[in-house]
């Protein structure tokens, strides 16, 4: 297995095939996504991770690096926005949302699509080209 490097304020809360969850000491959960394709269960393994880990820190934000994420398929779309989101803001208090960009446009459509499902949440989110930016505006948000 790949060694796993993580920046020292951070620490690795899940993995799978997917993505990586990180606990990240300045007060929010990270995503990184990996260049693999989608399945749906295993989408929905990552976000219940993260979910789980927004309850048991009182963390209330995340940056998820899509960089390398490909695109999501209208059924992932729709349960992020119909019932994942609704859930993380009802039982973990989710409010500040930091999104690094996909390098493929696809993907970074299939994104904004589900952000746009949100309108009337009490949830900001950002978009950001980068992972620096993404995390400084989590820490004064």
């Amino acid at each position: 297995m790949a060694h796993l490097l993580y920046p020292t304020n951070a620490s690795l809360y899940f993995h799978n095939e997917l993505a990586s969850v990180l606990e990240h000491a300045d007060g929010y959960a990270r995503i990184d996504w990996n260049p693999v394709p989608i399945q749906s269960s295993v989408l929905r393994t990552i976000y219940e991770q993260v979910l789980q880990l927004l309850r048991v820190s009182g963390f209330t934000k995340i940056l998820s690096d899509h960089q390398l994420m490909p695109p999501l398929q209208p059924a992932d779309q729709a349960w992020l926005s119909e019932n994942w989101v609704p859930r993380a803001i009802a039982e973990a208090g989710y409010r500040h949302g930091a999104v690094v960009e996909a390098h493929d446009l696809a993907s970074r459509t299939s994104i904004v699509q589900v952000v746009q499902q949100l309108g009337g949440m009490p949830l900001t989110v950002r978009y950001f080209e980068d992972d620096r930016r993404a995390a400084e505006w989590l820490r004064c948000a």
